[in-house]
């Protein structure tokens, strides 16, 4: 079977990601562009077969394009296109291509356009931005300097952005993605599940019978803490991802495209309730993640951070709660209480713990955290013992709350 055929001959369609810039070598900046392109691509049904990174160097841009072009049909490229004499990205897929570079009046536009807005002298003579491949089209920059460009070649399609991410971003969803969908995406379904509660290999052990039975193209990704994505293609996708999905039960979490955090905040705005939160270790995490949730003020009534025990006591936690320290499932069903009660919530939640690097005690070591619900007459507790650093057992501390807000709604 070669590379852009299945196993019944069919078109599939692959992309390669190259990133450019010395910057990207010396890990002063990381590759941003491939991560949002690359889960986009996966969506759509388009295979990734790689990324490089690859520094302002003529030939290894060169080398890149020619490795890439061998093995997928859509190569994205990101970086290079400044004004500067390092920039040689154009150059480089010009020299690779035979395409000479050309003046654009279209380019140019843009250029002249993006000064205008700003009221900045545009300075004299062409700039290099305004030249590309002969033949190749202008993808318009809305956002900065550059344009990117799309070049057919070989029945490839070699596609250029800039590499300042939110440039790249603007002209990826206004028009490279629209595109590619249009184009490439419309006979390969991808049904999605993500999962939150379980581990990757627990997740695959769940459903592996369902995998080699089937020969699925199953593919499974890790996301935030403790949270899976699955993405199922095929021939028999839909069929496969009904079996998977009730396998895995209520840990699915989502069918779509959305975070724990937004179907959180779904649920409480369709039952028309509302919640508020109380946060020791995890400092105001937790309303950070439902308030980064658009519309979220419908259904968050907002938050205290009674980060210390003066602190809880002022917020009206008794003093006799905290006989066996800060950290118990007494404290946060209080803090829970406190807050619903306090902001008038459907809802409270409340979250202690100790997230190190002090190392606690023999019973409540770091990592040891309490989330306590209060819904109505009902009291929801449950104590954790997480693994990680500071910062990876706060994030996971937040995870656990949001999913047991999702399961108490």
């Amino acid at each position: 079977m070669t590379s852009g055929e299945d196993s019944g001959g069919s078109k599939v369609m692959e992309a390669y990601i190259i990133g450019v810039g010395n910057e990207l070598l010396r890990g002063s900046t990381v590759n941003t562009n491939a991560v949002f392109m690359a889960q986009d691509l996966v969506r759509l049904g388009i295979g990734v077969k790689g990324m490089l990174n690859v520094g302002d160097d003529m030939n290894s841009i060169v080398s890149g394009l020619r490795f890439a072009t061998s093995t997928a049909n859509i190569i994205l490229i990101t970086g290079g296109l400044g004004p500067t004499h390092d920039d040689l990205t154009r150059e480089a897929v010009s020299l690779f291509t035979g395409l000479p570079l050309v003046f654009s009046e279209e380019a140019l536009e843009n250029i002249r356009y993006y000064f205008s807005l700003r009221n900045r002298p545009f300075g004299p003579g062409t700039p290099k931005e305004a030249f590309i491949p002969k033949g190749a089209e202008v993808l318009r920059n809305n956002v900065g300097v550059a344009p990117g460009f799309w070049v057919r070649y070989n029945d490839r399609d070699i596609i250029v952005l800039p590499g300042v991410p939110r440039e790249a971003r603007d002209i990826w969803e206004n028009i490279v993605k629209k595109r590619l969908e249009n184009l490439y995406s419309k006979n390969t379904p991808v049904f999605t599940l993500r999962t939150f509660g379980l581990g990757e290999s627990m997740v695959e052990s769940k459903i592996l019978d369902i995998i080699r039975e089937d020969q699925a193209n199953v593919d499974i990704l890790i996301g935030e803490p403790m949270e899976i994505k699955l993405f199922i293609r095929g021939e028999n996708a839909r069929d496969i991802f009904e079996r998977i999905k009730e396998r895995l039960g209520d840990y699915v979490f989502t069918t779509e495209d959305e975070t724990l955090a937004e179907v959180v905040v779904k649920r409480l705005r369709e039952k028309g309730l509302t919640v508020a939160s109380a946060e020791s270790c995890t400092g105001g995490l937790l309303a950070g993640k439902i308030t980064d949730v658009p519309g979220s003020s419908e259904v968050f009534k907002g938050g205290f951070v009674p980060y210390s025990q003066w602190a809880k006591k002022i917020l009206g936690v008794p003093p006799y709660i905290f006989e066996n320290g800060d950290v118990s499932l007494e404290v946060a069903e209080n803090l829970a209480r406190i807050a619903k009660e306090k902001l008038s919530a459907d809802i409270g939640i409340g979250i202690t713990g100790n997230a190190g690097p002090s190392p606690g005690d023999k019973t409540k070591p770091v990592g040891y955290v309490c989330i306590g619900i209060v819904k109505d007459n009902d009291v929801f507790c449950k104590d954790f013992q997480l693994e990680g650093d500071r910062l990876r057992i706060r994030s996971l501390a937040v995870q656990w709350a949001l999913d047991m807000l999702r399961r108490s709604v």
